[in-house]
């Protein structure tokens, strides 16, 4: 029965093994088509993905590797325009502002489009509004243009249960929105102003982005979603299109910016994928610490320590690529299904 398992276990890394190693060429392959557009300075276009929730993460997809990527793009000639594809609900101010800020000067050297898909909202759409000019398609959700905090109060089921918090400040605020308790009225005009300014920068922003009244952005910024057709009618999304049509469009415009001919491609080149992070870190391209352990082979001998094989750490330092991957990022759980 041992035996058995262990076998099970070697075929199984085997299989991995042997799928990782070809999904690896078809990425050499992808990247010497990359680097040879890059080496040869062939004028392009650059894919740039944003989804998910936008906050100040260094994960190797987030949205502070978008702006860092943004920023480059500027000084890369052969890069001709950049199209933003957003699929995102919002996030922290603080970071949408910088993702805003970078879009803004990129935009000054080359153009900037943004094609929305199924979400870009609040902060999805503060990015957006950035951008050169908006594509979305006809059932996109956007708008929701304003800021919220919110927590939960739960000193009447303390009461109930007879649990009292006991709390040591140095300030009258340090405490503020504790859920132990309600919010005073000094705290509660407190955050009230600190959202209120919040608010004033993101219409302000939406304003100067796309160049609107900021009475008009005043009117359409008090929290609601809009449709992407509804977007388009109210002026906070310029066209209603698909993600080719996006691309081309884009594409028609980098050549008139640079003024070159129609036989010139621009072919677009898209961000690298979760999937091929994970190919880049376990080939090389990338430092890595990964701890892993098989829990599902007993008494492998006195090594083991609580089912584990005797390897339970494995860890390596591979020379760096060219994307700003750290070992300070998330770790990667080396298993295909569960990846992440």
């Amino acid at each position: 029965m041992q035996l058995n398992r262990i076998i099970a276990l070697v075929l199984v890394i085997v299989c991995f093994v042997a799928a990782a190693t070809g999904i690896s060429r078809q990425q050499a392959n992808k990247l010497v088509k990359i680097d040879a557009l890059e080496s040869a300075g062939t004028p392009r276009l650059e894919l740039i993905t944003l989804e998910g929730v936008i906050n100040g993460s260094r994960a190797a997809t987030g949205a502070l590797a978008v702006r860092d990527r943004l920023v480059k793009l500027k000084d890369e000639e052969n890069v001709k325009g950049v199209l933003i594809s957003i699929n995102s609900p919002g996030g922290t101010v603080g970071t949408s502002k910088e993702l805003f800020e970078a879009i803004r000067e990129l935009r000054e050297v080359k153009p900037v489009y943004s094609s929305m898909l199924d979400v870009a909202a609040s902060g999805g759409y503060y990015a957006a509004s950035a951008t050169t000019k908006i594509y979305a398609n006809a059932g996109t959700l956007t708008g929701s243009i304003g800021v919220i905090l919110s927590g939960l109060n739960v000193q009447e089921l303390f009461d109930r249960i007879g649990v009292q918090a006991q709390v040591i400040k140095t300030g009258p605020y340090k405490d503020i929105f504790s859920p132990y308790r309600e919010i005073s009225e000094p705290e509660q005009k407190l955050l009230q102003d600190l959202l209120q300014d919040t608010y004033r920068q993101f219409i302000e922003d939406v304003h100067v982005g796309r160049d609107m009244d900021l009475e008009a952005v005043r009117t359409l910024a008090d929290g609601r979603i809009y449709t992407g057709k509804q977007a388009v009618d109210n002026g906070l999304v310029d066209q209603l299109g698909t993600y080719e049509e996006a691309v081309e469009d884009l594409r028609k415009a980098a050549r008139e910016k640079f003024n070159l001919d129609e036989s010139v491609e621009l072919p677009i080149r898209s961000g690298f994928t979760s999937f091929d992070l994970f190919i880049d870190q376990l080939f090389g391209r990338l430092p890595f610490n990964v701890n892993f352990s098989i829990p599902f082979l007993p008494g492998l001998g006195n090594n083991l320590a609580r089912n584990t094989l005797p390897i339970d750490r494995f860890s390596s330092s591979w020379q760096q690529g060219d994307r700003g991957l750290t070992i300070n990022d998330p770790p990667i759980l080396l298993m295909p299904i569960w990846y992440q």
